[in-house]
């Protein structure tokens, strides 16, 4: 859970930074008289960050969840063996990177094509992959199938 917290930290700060670069722009162009912006301005930029971090958190358990579930498919499909919580955690692992593919989209001007199906399609692989390493599902035992002798 501390990876969670303190990767979305990081790009909750990244996404941060380029807000405030960007925001005197924004600001710029409102129709808001500049003696007004000055009185909410010790305001603006930590409200905007606690805001920022609690819905980046947000969207990556919902990001997280919906890919466990996704995973449980994975894994019945390979035919291994799993529960929500430890894929819940490999999802989590596994959104890094397309985490990290769609700040770096968001960052540069949204330049790279289909950037959110192809960080969902990088997720799902990585599951894919860690799937691999799950246990596999016990064989099915058939009554009456073999016995062995008994002993006298």
């Amino acid at each position: 859970m501390k990876y969670i917290f303190v990767f979305v930290f990081l790009t909750a700060v990244l996404s941060f930074i380029n807000f405030s670069l960007s925001s005197r722009d924004i600001l710029a162009e409102t129709e808001i008289p500049a003696e007004d912006l000055k009185g909410i301005g010790p305001l603006l930029y930590p409200a905007a960050f606690v805001l920022q971090f609690l819905i980046s958190t947000f969207y990556f358990y919902i990001k997280a969840s919906i890919a466990a579930l996704a995973g449980m498919a994975i894994i019945k499909i390979r035919g291994r063996r799993g529960e929500y919580r430890h894929l819940w955690r490999t999802s989590a692992v596994a959104l890094t990177v397309p985490t990290l593919l769609l700040l770096a989209d968001d960052l540069f001007g949204g330049n790279i094509p289909f950037a959110t199906a192809l960080s969902w399609a990088a997720a799902f692989v990585y599951i894919w992959l860690a799937a691999g390493y799950y246990p596999k599902n016990a064989p099915i035992k058939r009554p009456g199938a073999h016995k062995p002798p008994a002993r006298s």
